[in-house]
């Protein structure tokens, strides 16, 4: 395992060293450093629950404000839905856009050893441009910047605290190439910019999957795409509408995720 040379008793062998790590006193340039280190996105043990204990321990050493965010959030949607459950919070203040507000912290996004798992897997070159949406406060963006630095990250988020979020994270970690934006995904006027990798995790209704993947196939008449589908609802809607879509990997030992490819030409 890796050990790194500013905190010299420090390995990333399991979530102690970790604990360690959130209880230090780290400036932007130590955590700058944190994030050139794949091991520091890797989970101690390859099971769920470690896995999220993991990335909320990450998200802590980096400083990423989830919890505070996220219960601000709760707070709101209370104020309008004190007493249904949390599927109706999000829709409550966004407009019956379902955002998730009230879902587990840790269920919200997807784990970091995830995300560099998929990234490994997807094989990134230098100056590829990834896509996330629905990103969230922008994981994928702290660990393809920190990892594969010379690569575009664009996230699109309806939440606009998780975005500010993101982006304060983003700027103090010096990632220049990595911005998310707050969008509507199915708004009118919205058209999904051209990437080489598109990341989707289950959002909306079937519409919004099936638009959201109709321009994606635009994109791919002009040029290979990768579509990585975290989800089983998303994966079911390209299994019954969207053949165009080539499941190249089908995730193993408990992983949820799958990554198609595509070209129509």
């Amino acid at each position: 395992m890796l050990q790194l040379d500013f905190f010299p008793r420090t390995e990333f062998k399991s979530l102690l060293d970790f604990q360690r790590l959130e209880n230090s006193s780290l400036s932007f340039k130590d955590k700058d450093l944190l994030i050139n280190y794949p091991d520091f996105f890797q989970s101690p043990k390859a099971n769920e629950i470690i896995s999220r204990q993991h990335s909320n321990l990450v998200d802590k050493i980096l400083g990423v404000r989830l919890k505070y965010i996220e219960e601000m959030l709760v707070a709101e949607a209370r104020g309008f839905e004190p007493e249904g459950p949390h599927e109706n919070l999000g829709p409550a203040i966004h407009q019956g856009v379902q955002t998730w507000v009230g879902l587990d912290l840790q269920t919200l996004q997807t784990p970091y050893s995830e995300i560099l798992r998929i990234l490994q897997l997807l094989k990134i070159r230098p100056y590829q441009h990834v896509i996330d949406l629905g990103a969230a406060y922008g994981r994928m963006g702290i660990v393809l910047g920190g990892i594969y630095a010379k690569n575009i990250f664009t996230g699109f988020e309806y939440v606009k605290s998780r975005v500010d979020e993101g982006n304060r994270i983003f700027r103090e970690l010096g990632l220049g190439k990595c911005q998310l934006f707050t969008q509507d995904l199915f708004a009118k006027d919205f058209k999904l910019p051209e990437a080489d990798v598109y990341f989707i995790y289950d959002y909306g209704q079937v519409e919004h999957i099936n638009h959201t993947l109709k321009q994606i196939s635009v994109v791919s008449n002009t040029r290979p795409v990768k579509v990585v589908v975290r989800g089983k609802f998303t994966k079911k809607i390209i299994t019954e509408h969207h053949p165009w879509l080539d499941l190249k990997y089908e995730g193993k030992l408990g992983e949820s995720f799958s990554i198609y490819t595509a070209f129509t030409n």
